[in-house]
């Protein structure tokens, strides 16, 4: 089960891979954006969440988030992409996305609202233990 810090580290990986420098990745310890990715033509920063909470000492930790929570934590990435994409810190440059477990739940969550997003032009990222797929 893959919490944020595992997300973010393995899609960090992925972006290097495909010819991205990553200036910032951050931990749920830490405050910002969680990936900040430049390539020759675009800036990415992209809002990650996981299926599980990375902290030790939580209730959660180990336990999978229920349906209201990854509801919640969708829709929290989705808005700090809108936010993102409404700032354009890296002006036309700019591009947001969002990272998310590859679970059956969270694929379920996207696909509902996915022409939408799509229309925003979030990019959207299933990370799993195995592999990285934009969709």
């Amino acid at each position: 089960m893959l919490n944020e810090n595992n997300i973010v580290s393995l899609l960090a990986e992925h972006l290097k891979r495909n010819g991205y420098k990553i200036n910032q990745a951050l931990l749920t310890h830490q405050q910002g954006i969680d990936i900040i990715a430049e390539s020759t033509k675009h800036m990415l920063y992209i809002e990650a969440k996981g299926e599980t909470s990375s902290k030790e000492d939580s209730d959660r930790y180990g336990d999978p988030f229920n349906n209201s929570q990854i509801i919640s934590h969708v829709s929290r990435a989705i808005l700090a992409s809108m936010k993102i994409l409404h700032d354009k810190p890296a002006g036309s440059k700019t591009k947001a996305g969002i990272a998310l477990p590859d679970t059956p739940p969270h694929r379920d969550l996207v696909e509902k609202v996915f022409n939408p997003i799509k229309t925003l032009g979030i990019k959207v990222f299933f990370v799993s233990d195995k592999n990285v797929v934009e969709q």
